[in-house]
């Protein structure tokens, strides 16, 4: 009896058992089946970072991010950008063009400026997107300087921050109307918010849209400064070192540029500073890693997982302490300008991983042959998705994880960084002008190589010279010839005259030019010195007080006529005391001229005597000037608070008066006993006072940055200054100020990185003639310049493909100079061909590059 009780009580816990878990897993989310009426085309998804790195281990602390795009995607471990900077490397993105091509180097210049937005904003991947029938949109940073009046063409949906990253205190155009957000995380933390409004968007085009697909671009603030992470996250990573790679602390570096050069290692504050930014910057990139498991999690409810490319990738590194520079980015070493990027989508071979080097241009191409709309033959990059088509053929894959194609992938690829200078400018249009004029030999036929370092006015002259009506002699109706003077390489147009037709011409040389014989000089007429002196008599008997000529204008800034007429009367010495030093003896007369006493043109002491006295006058002004200039300077730092107009009583600057932006008093017509802002509505009267605050708030910010920064300034260097002040989220900085100096200003360059099975190198150019050599085979961490070490037929090699990289436009040259169709023999020198110092400043314009 026990035991049957037993069985029955065994058999209805197992029943209970078994019902929990059928309710259990028909509680569970189940995956929506396909729907019947799916679109063809994919959807496509990019989520870019700002300023995340590979090399200091970010990508280490994001499990979910590695466990849906690494796990279930493909790795490229060579990505690279075009530019360490946000605004060029983001245009490249975007257009698919290298800088040099679409202009914008900098973070200030043409960053979304008229140029950007009239010639490139409209030929962005979206807008091809947008015609294909996409429903296109943005959510987060744009460019650095975009200033929210406008909606980018292209975009449906446009969630697009104002200026630069922040998490807190910003403001969004959303939609076209401008949106306010304070510092309330629940509401206003911008990671979040775009996580959010981009699944919004994403659930509403697949319910009111069903055939349709869709573009989103998921652009993040994090890790980039403020570096605010989320409450939640803001005790993790105390202990994290990732960022001391090998290179970290490792200065100076006397054969590197200029900047590290000077660049000493890093105080126990200034390491403390880098321990904590890697901190900070890890801790925001939990919400990134929330928002793609929640992008993610939303395609597989809507089913639209298997029909959905994810790319996931950065607009450029950062450092840490990396030879000595405690923050930032703009070098051109691997851990600024190596970028993660991994996509998922169909098609794609789980846990794949590619090592053939691909750029932030080939994003843009990428996008669009995903989409299957044909890629314009202006971008410079190629679409990525060939070589994932030939990674499916085990065949064509090496054990390097290089993909072999019919075509080959080039190895090759351009970094730029800043621009050229005005003065660097013209000095390198001289140095190809005189190239140009150098060669010039035959100016019928100019080859095309010469005739590009021509300016505009020597290509007009040889384009009229190549004319047969404007050849030499003049004939009769003729208007110009093209003559060929002594001294001169370019000839000259010149016009006919009647008595070129009778001059004689002479062609001399191989010039097709005749030279012209040298004309007589033509000298003016001399004068004899009784006739001078009677000249000078004149003008002392007749210009005086009543001579007035009608001819002359007046200029401006002069003086009234009746104290020109007479500068040294007495209503002028009342009027400008301050000028009555002593006795003149020199005025100007009305035409312009100086006349002096006539002692002082014979006499030596008198002429001493009265310029001493000039002089004097001089240093008096001077100074008085000065003196005017500090008072100015202490009233602008004295000024009150309340306005100063009260104090003058009830005449012009009393109550009544207004002073306008010219510096004139005009009546104020405004009813006293009424109040313009008591009767305009409340929201108006609140956002009048707000931009006021802000106004006032931006004012003060300027004013303690200034004085922050002044004692904290380096000349050709760019400095900040660190306090208690910098970050308002935990965790905090309690180890006091400190200066620091973060980039240089000739830190402008031009690199090749090339990545192929037998190379891994790095050559780069800089602004002031000095050049860099690293071969990453054996030094990995770009520790040591080798320069001196390259044979110089190498040398020239990298020279001449890297200024056929900097001209490229289009993937089709661009891909021809960062392809080798035979690989060049770089192994193929003997050792004692290596190159030497005397050669190597042969090779850069005579010692100009700077080698410790």
């Amino acid at each position: 009896m026990t035991s049957t009780i037993h069985v029955s009580y065994l058999l209805l816990i197992v029943g209970i058992l078994a019902w929990c878990a059928t309710a259990w897993v028909d509680s569970t989310p189940r995956r929506p089946n396909r729907r019947k009426n799916k679109q063809t085309k994919p959807n496509i998804i990019v989520i870019m970072t700002d300023d995340q790195d590979i090399l200091l281990g970010s990508m280490e602390v994001m499990p979910k991010t590695l466990r849906i795009m690494r796990d279930q995607g493909l790795e490229f471990n060579n990505s690279f950008v075009s530019s360490p900077m946000c605004c060029p490397s983001r245009s490249s993105f975007l257009t698919g063009l290298y800088p040099h091509n679409h202009n914008v180097y900098t973070n200030n210049e043409n960053c979304s400026g008229d140029y950007w937005i009239q010639n490139h904003e409209p030929n962005t991947f979206a807008t091809y997107l947008n015609n294909a029938g996409y429903r296109t949109g943005y959510f987060g940073k744009y460019l650095n300087k975009y200033n929210g009046s406008y909606i980018p063409p292209g975009w449906r949906e446009w969630v697009g921050l104002v200026r630069n990253s922040r998490f807190y205190n910003y403001s969004i155009n959303f939609n076209g109307n401008k949106m306010e957000h304070g510092d309330n995380y629940y509401g206003d933390y911008l990671t979040d918010l775009i996580a959010n409004d981009s699944v919004t968007f994403l659930k509403q085009s697949k319910e009111y849209f069903k055939r349709r697909p869709v573009l989103m671009v998921l652009s993040t603030p994090a890790p980039h400064g403020p570096e605010d992470s989320a409450p939640q996250y803001q005790h993790l990573f105390y202990n994290n070192t990732l960022h001391r790679t090998p290179t970290w602390n490792m200065a100076p570096n006397l054969d590197k540029q200029y900047l590290l050069k000077i660049t000493k290692q890093m105080e126990p504050i200034h390491q403390k500073f880098t321990d904590v930014l890697q901190q900070k910057r890890l801790q925001t990139l939990q919400s990134v890693d929330d928002l793609v498991e929640k992008v993610y999690t939303e395609l597989w409810m809507l089913g639209e997982l298997d029909n959905t490319y994810i790319i996931y990738t950065s607009d450029h590194g950062y450092h840490l302490g990396q030879y000595g520079v405690i923050k930032g980015k703009g070098l051109p070493y691997d851990f600024d300008i190596r970028v993660p990027l991994y996509i998922r989508g169909p098609g794609i071979k789980p846990r794949s991983r590619v090592s053939n080097v691909v750029m932030n241009v080939d994003l843009a191409p990428t996008i669009l042959d995903m989409a299957g709309v044909p890629i314009p033959d202006h971008m410079d990059g190629r679409s990525i998705l060939k070589l994932i088509k030939s990674y499916k053929d085990s065949t064509s894959v090496d054990d390097k994880e290089f993909v072999q194609m019919k075509k080959p992938w080039r190895d090759t690829v351009l970094l730029e960084r800043g621009k050229i200078t005005k003065n660097k400018q013209k000095i390198l249009m001289k140095e190809q002008n005189q190239l140009f004029l150098d060669n010039l030999s035959n100016m019928d036929n100019i080859p095309p190589q010469i005739l590009q370092y021509a300016t505009r006015k020597q290509r007009r002259i040889l384009k009229q010279c190549s004319k047969s009506k404007n050849k030499p002699p003049c004939k009769v109706g003729q208007r110009y010839q093209c003559i060929q003077e002594p001294g001169r390489k370019l000839p000259r147009l010149q016009k006919c005259r009647s008595k070129d037709l009778a001059l004689g011409q002479n062609v001399q040389g191989d010039s097709p030019y005749p030279t012209m014989q040298q004309k007589p000089c033509r000298c003016p007429p001399m004068m004899n010195a009784q006739e001078r002196r009677n000249q000078e008599q004149f003008l002392l008997n007749h210009v005086n007080k009543d001579f007035k000529p009608k001819f002359i204008s007046r200029r401006k800034r002069q003086l009234p006529y009746d104290l020109v007429d007479d500068p040294f009367s007495d209503d002028f010495n009342e009027q400008y005391p301050q000028m009555e030093l002593f006795e003149p003896r020199c005025r100007e007369l009305p035409n312009n001229t100086i006349m002096c006493d006539q002692e002082l043109y014979n006499n030596v002491d008198a002429w001493k005597n009265h310029k001493g006295q000039l002089d004097e006058m001089i240093q008096e002004y001077r100074k008085m000037l000065e003196d005017l200039r500090t008072y100015r300077r202490h009233l602008k730092t004295t000024k009150p608070k309340d306005s100063y107009l009260s104090q003058f009583g009830d005449d012009e600057s009393g109550p009544g008066y207004l002073d306008n932006t010219d510096g004139y008093l005009s009546p104020d017509l405004t009813d006293p006993d009424c109040d313009c802002d008591d009767n305009l509505p409340g929201t108006i009267q609140e956002k009048r006072q707000r931009r006021k605050d802000k106004r006032k708030e931006r004012k003060r910010r300027k004013f303690r940055k200034r004085r922050k920064n002044k004692d904290c300034n380096k000349p050709d260097m760019n400095c900040f200054t660190h306090d208690h002040t910098h970050w308002r989220t935990p965790p905090l900085w309690d180890y006091g100020p400190f200066c620091y100096c973060t980039n240089s200003n000739n830190n402008t360059y031009w690199c090749l990185r090339t990545v192929n099975q037998t190379h891994d190198l790095l050559y780069c150019e800089f602004i002031n003639n000095f050049i860099s050599y690293y071969d990453l085979l054996t030094d990995p961490f770009q520790e040591v310049n080798t320069i001196h070490q390259v044979n110089y037929g190498v040398l020239q090699q990298l020279h001449d493909q890297l200024n056929e990289m900097r001209a490229c436009k289009g993937h089709r040259e661009c891909d021809k100079a960062g392809t080798l169709k035979e690989r060049r023999n770089r192994d193929n020198f003997d050792d004692d061909d290596d190159f030497n110092d005397e050669e190597l400043n042969d090779y850069i314009d005579n010692g100009n590059t700077d080698f410790s």
